[in-house]
């Protein structure tokens, strides 16, 4: 957490509350329209009373300063880690919201409510959608474009590519708001350094950088996670996205997966979508909750 913390220096405001055991952070980050206010690095002590008393005084704080909802646990964007795991608390990702489950029953309590949902879950490999999605990978190559694989360490050179890729795709997103690069690779990436990464990079015919997914086995080899994925606004809808899910689903296949973990996303972006029950297990999902203020 101490390495994350360094995201409040972009903050417009911060203060840290603590009490009996109980901490947590105010950020008002002005750049996002909707909710501008949050709460964010939350530790609590299984004491309701401790955990009333301090968020009685960080919604004191926010009213004082005019905003009438707050919303979180964030950390002043989308970028690290926020959210709370609402279910499956026994499953561990990686990486993951390792929140207790009182901790949501407190903030409930607290009169906050669910603003923005997430899902993970395993989806084999062998679904309807992976098989159309060749079709539109091979109707890429002959348009002229180009996809590359990279692992390990050699994913890091296309860094930069990664974050202009990410703030054109994410840009005017829910609760998103841009980071400095120098952010992104010092403090974002940093927790990516255990993993083995793979990434698959796609190419427009002039050779632009449009389009990427990421994922990495976890460290106990028992899942495969497919973590991120974003397409320039200028070719989504244009089956860059299926191509590129088509790459990196034969890839996690050709290792012996059966299947891949969907982690994190997000179920009020368009693109959301659940297959059928067959096809899916092991969800466990998370949330980010928003209280009115006035």
């Amino acid at each position: 957490m101490e390495k994350e913390l360094e995201i409040l220096k972009l903050a417009d405001y911060s203060e840290h509350f603590e009490l009996n055991g109980a901490s947590a952070y105010l950020i008002i980050n002005k750049n996002i329209d909707d909710h501008p206010c949050m709460f964010g690095f939350v530790t609590l002590p299984e004491d309701f009373e401790t955990a009333k008393e301090l968020f009685t005084r960080i919604e004191r704080k926010a009213r004082e300063m005019g905003y009438k909802d707050i919303v979180g646990p964030l950390n002043y964007t989308t970028w690290m880690s926020y959210r709370w795991a609402i279910s499956n608390y026994e499953t561990k990702l990686t990486p993951d919201c390792d929140n207790p489950p009182y901790y949501v029953d407190f903030i409930k309590q607290l009169g906050y409510r669910e603003l923005y949902t997430y899902r993970s879950a395993n989806v084999k490999i062998d679904n309807p959608l992976y098989r159309l999605s060749k079709k539109a990978y091979e109707a890429k190559l002959k348009d002229g474009f180009t996809f590359e694989l990279f692992r390990g360490e050699e994913a890091y050179s296309v860094a930069k590519d990664i974050y202009d890729i990410s703030l054109d795709a994410f840009a005017g997103s829910y609760l998103y708001s841009e980071i400095s690069f120098d952010y992104f690779e010092h403090v974002y990436l940093e927790w990516t350094r255990k993993l083995d990464l793979v990434m698959y990079v796609a190419y427009n015919p002039e050779h632009e950088a449009i389009g990427y997914v990421m994922g990495y086995k976890t460290p106990d080899g028992k899942y495969f996670v497919s973590k991120t994925s974003a397409v320039r606004k200028a070719y989504q809808k244009h089956k860059i996205y299926t191509a590129l899910l088509y790459l990196g689903s034969k890839y996690i296949q050709d290792q012996g997966f059966s299947d891949i973990l969907y982690h994190y996303q997000c179920e009020q972006r368009s693109t959301f979508q659940r297959f059928a029950a067959p096809f899916e297990s092991n969800e466990k999902r998370y949330a980010v909750f928003v209280k009115d203020l006035l």
